[in-house]
């Protein structure tokens, strides 16, 4: 966890600065889109890794379901960290950040509440459906969002360097590659999780 903790802070560092920097040198406008990408990108692969390695190893689905479901949270807090310091401080000026700095803060509280309740069940090896069917849920509903995201925002070119008259290309960049990584777990973890029942 602590891993992670210093991977989102120094990343959210960068993309603060590359943000700061952006208005000016257009170039730093890809700076940031490369951290928001290696950092996506990251979580992603070592998030299908551990999952893979759980089913490979027979672990329950309680188990499996709280380590992907805790790297969906720790996606959405890194999110809600990087707008809420580009935004809130008025590094870029953006009057609707708020809603979705909520948003992101919630589906990580979310998370990170079902993650631990699993692995709390784990730990006294007892399994509640309830909250299985639920990250099942949080899951399927996860992966529907962030495609409907990544293609909306795909089409509007918001995160490209074109973008960079209106403040929201930061925050674009960040909604793109943060959903990108978390469709990509969704779709590993309910593909994982259909074999598995099989």
């Amino acid at each position: 966890m602590v891993f992670w903790m210093l991977t989102i802070a120094f990343s959210v560092v960068f993309l603060v600065i590359s943000a700061a920097a952006g208005s000016s040198d257009p170039q730093m406008v890809y700076v940031h889109m490369s951290v928001a990408a290696l950092v996506s990108i990251v979580f992603a692969l070592i998030s299908v890794r551990d999952t893979r390695q759980l089913i490979t190893e027979g672990a329950p689905r309680n188990a499996v379901y709280a380590s992907t479901i805790r790297f969906m949270g720790l996606l959405w807090t890194w999110g809600a960290l990087a707008l809420v310091i580009t935004y809130g401080t008025g590094i870029l000026d953006w009057p609707n950040w708020m809603p979705f700095f909520v948003a992101f803060f919630v589906a990580a509280g979310l998370c990170m509440f079902i993650s631990s309740t699993l692995r709390r069940d784990l730990d006294r090896g007892e399994a509640d459906d309830r909250i299985l069917q639920l990250g099942g849920y949080l899951t399927a509903v996860q992966l529907i969002g962030m495609v409907a995201a990544v293609v909306a925002i795909s089409m509007s070119g918001g995160a490209t360097i074109g973008a960079i008259k209106t403040d929201t290309w930061a925050a674009n960049q960040v909604f793109l590659f943060g959903a990108l990584a978390l469709a990509a777990i969704s779709a590993y973890t309910l593909k994982a999780s259909i074999g598995d029942a099989r």
